[in-house]
């Protein structure tokens, strides 16, 4: 899909925007890419990866359905529903197939086939690995790249899971209690936090949910694993993330109604899918650490991605293993590299890793932001800077001054 440049001289470098996941469709971005201001100079081009959108998409239904509330409190990634998945889509496509290096291959071809000479490249999340990859092997057709939460190729997820998210929710509640509201609220919250999970740990949660989508309300259990799992995805967006210390209270009180809500909206969507499990079964999850278990062991969430991804990928086709695995990118095009300062997955030392070596880049480290910016007030600023890099392919008048005027949400307090 190409969204056309706004004016008539379009720049020949067209942006390219590379979607997350893995498992995002880069056209259901059409949206968020139109409304970036980047259109207005140049065309937009929006490749689904193969395995997502309109490129052969590797779907699993891992939770439902709606009418069986109980159905969404499976383990992360039930062996059953992989393997079932696993089959029906072994009959239309050779899941071995599915790698970062093969969809490099493939955008290469869409730039050669769309007779572009260079490309700039914007990359949020797992299309951080596929932009910098793309660079590795093409750096002579790209202009300019952002980098948006980006994970180094030393970085094998989900290694240190466990404590990037401890870091977040330990970094979230320091906030919390330096808002006297919040603080006057919440006092002891660091405590309570810690008992939620020692209690559900010792004794699962049975809790009254109903499915967002119209299914009848049930009666589900909820373990340390789904409310670990849950309240680490609200730290990946400031504006659930303002909800932390509330919903942690609320089960420290008993009431573990709104975990359970949050969890089961959460998983309606799918999440995690057959593209996800091809690229991390080989790229991922075989180069572990033998510690990674350990590691995250005495942190909330525990060892429990390790232990599901392991086992999953066991069920899994693995396709050839990455060349780049462990060898950090090294150009000279410029890079902008944007962190969210308390993100739960690519943390700003993940930024800096990868800066080390691009010698042409600079690393924008965004206050109370998660894994996305969504809720935060005074991101002109980091629009601003995106627009300005892209349009100019360099650093002038990048002021790192202005994330000084972005604010978080304020925290949801007891009525």
């Amino acid at each position: 899909m190409t969204l056309p440049a706004e004016v008539p001289a379009s720049a020949p470098d067209s942006v390219l925007f590379l979607a997350g996941g893995p498992g995002q469709a880069a056209t259901s971005l059409a949206s968020f890419a139109g409304a970036s201001g980047l259109r207005r100079t140049r065309d937009i081009v929006l490749v689904d990866q193969r395995g997502t959108g309109g490129s052969n998409p590797l779907e699993c239904r891992f939770y439902g359905p709606p009418e069986h509330p109980q159905s969404y409190f499976a383990p992360f990634l039930p062996l059953d529903q992989v393997r079932a998945c696993r089959e029906a889509l072994a009959s239309r496509a050779d899941l071995s197939q599915y790698t970062t290096s093969a969809s490099v291959a493939d955008l290469e071809a869409v730039r050669d086939a769309l007779g572009l000479d260079r490309v700039n490249l914007i990359g949020l999340s797992y299309g951080t690995r596929l932009a910098m990859e793309y660079l590795r092997r093409h750096e002579r057709h790209v202009r300019a790249v952002v980098l948006d939460g980006p994970v180094p190729p030393s970085i094998a997820m989900p290694q240190d899971f466990g404590r990037l998210a401890q870091a977040s929710v330990d970094g979230l509640l320091t906030e919390c209690l330096a808002v006297p509201a919040c603080a006057s609220a919440f006092p002891e919250i660091r405590r309570e936090s810690r008992e939620v999970f020692r209690r559900l740990q010792d004794s699962p949660a049975t809790v009254e949910v109903a499915h967002p989508d119209g299914g009848a309300a049930g009666r589900v259990v909820l373990t340390r694993d789904h409310a670990a799992e849950a309240i680490r995805y609200m730290t990946y967006v400031p504006r659930s993330a303002a909800d932390v210390p509330l919903v942690l209270h609320r089960a420290y009180t008993g009431d573990h109604r709104p975990l359970a809500d949050f969890l089961i909206r959460d998983r309606r969507t799918g999440g995690f899918d057959g593209l996800y499990l091809s690229i991390t079964c080989a790229e991922d999850v075989p180069f572990l650490s033998g510690d990674a278990a350990d590691r995250d062991r005495d942190t909330y969430l525990g060892f429990y991605r390790v232990r599901e991804q392991r086992a999953a990928c066991a069920e899994w086709p693995r396709g050839r293993a990455p060349d780049w695995r462990g060898v950090p990118v090294t150009s000279n095009v410029p890079v902008l590299l944007l962190t969210g300062a308390l993100d739960p997955v690519t943390p700003p030392q993940h930024g800096a890793e990868i800066a080390r070596t691009l010698r042409n880049s600079r690393q924008l480290s965004v206050p109370f932001a998660g894994h996305s910016r969504a809720g935060l007030a005074g991101l002109a600023c980091v629009d601003a800077a995106v627009r300005t890099f892209v349009e100019r392919a360099d650093f002038t008048g990048l002021d790192p001054a202005c994330l000084d005027s972005i604010a978080r949400p304020a925290f949801s307090l007891p009525r």
